[in-house]
């Protein structure tokens, strides 16, 4: 059996061939504050990919904290498009080509009911505002590192949206709002992990992640905590914690029906003070093993056991060079030309 310490430090533990670790980037809520960022999760395996799961607000500096090389990246997905899912764009995007990923960014997202709520236009668009970034930067950074590869899937239905390098993820629907919303389930080597998204209870989560290994499932904080914490009225407190988004008892009872190996809930203020509550509701129905997430927090699966623990790690990061003799190396183009007498002006003359 592999032995791990206490606690996950980055870039110390190589993955064994047949395990899978799931990191959390961001557990916390719309609200970002610096103890948790928005939603999003990657899953590294143990065949070399590495995917993450939504990219909202402050995940990519937790990312940036883990010191894995962009380069190393397989793909990105997105459940839905609320920024607390996918407001970290341009980080993926920009911030991973100016830290040495020299391939297109992977990207994938759900269809809407119209074209303008699908994920092809929301990319789309994201591309059009960065126009000045980006064209600035292609002549100092390798040109490829701008393009994105946009794979735009079906969301109405339960059905395979990757599958490579003996990988398969999967979308089906998720109540959440509106129409467009997905889950996620990845399967590899034996192992399993469905990522709820944003989602109320709803039977496609036991139709699609029954006895999964690993089932990381939303549930803001309870109506009490929202009326007094967060000061919602209780309308706004009942429509936010139980009509957009599953209470803590809801999740138990999800929890229940699908009976995962672990159960992992997030999009609360995981706090001393809220989290007995929470667990005391999610316990209510769910009787298995439980973990509250936190940033950071990291889950390593084998068939033989699954371990939760608290990744350590810097703040004065840079990015991992392994892979920059691609970077290094790959073809730029030409300059765009300022204004000459924007140019004249320069003390040091460069352009």
């Amino acid at each position: 059996m592999v032995s791990y310490r206490e606690q996950y430090f980055p870039n110390t533990e190589p993955l064994a061939t047949d395990e899978m670790r799931i990191i959390a980037l961001g557990t916390g809520r719309p609200f970002v504050r610096p103890a948790q960022a928005n939603a999003g999760w990657l899953i590294e395996l143990g065949n070399g990919d590495k995917f993450m799961f939504d990219f909202g607000f402050g995940t990519q500096m937790r990312f940036g904290a883990l010191e894995i090389p962009y380069q190393s990246m397989t793909a990105y997905f997105a459940t839905h498009l609320h920024t607390d899912h996918v407001g970290d764009f341009a980080q993926i995007w920009i911030g991973s080509w100016a830290g040495g990923r020299t391939v297109p960014l992977e990207v994938y997202g759900p269809s809407g009911p119209e074209r303008k709520y699908g994920f092809a236009h929301f990319v789309e668009k994201q591309r059009e505002s960065y126009a000045w970034d980006t064209d600035t930067r292609v002549g100092l950074l390798p040109a490829i590192g701008a393009e994105i590869n946009v794979h735009e899937f079906d969301y109405s239905k339960p059905h395979v949206i990757y599958e490579k390098n003996g990988v398969t993820i999967s979308c089906f629907p998720a109540v959440h709002i509106y129409d467009g919303p997905v889950s996620l389930r990845l399967d590899w080597n034996g192992l399993s992990f469905v990522y709820s998204g944003d989602t109320t209870p709803s039977y496609f989560m036991p139709e699609n992640a029954k006895d999964v290994d690993v089932l990381v499932h939303e549930t803001f904080n309870t109506v009490d905590q929202l009326m007094e914490r967060s000061g919602y009225d209780e309308r706004t407190a009942r429509g936010i914690g139980t009509m957009a988004h599953s209470d803590p008892a809801e999740a138990g009872k999800v929890f229940e029906l699908c009976s995962p190996r672990l159960a992992v809930a997030f999009h609360f203020f995981n706090d001393f003070d809220t989290a007995p509550e929470m667990e005391s509701a999610i316990r209510q129905h769910y009787k298995g093993a439980l973990a509250l997430a936190k940033d950071l927090m990291v889950i390593n699966v084998t068939r033989e056991r699954i371990l939760t623990r608290m990744a350590v790690t810097s703040s004065h990061v840079w990015p991992n060079k392994e892979h920059h003799d691609a970077f290094r190396t790959a073809e730029r183009k030409e300059r765009m030309k300022m204004s000459r007498w924007l140019s004249d002006k320069q003390i040091f003359p460069k352009f």
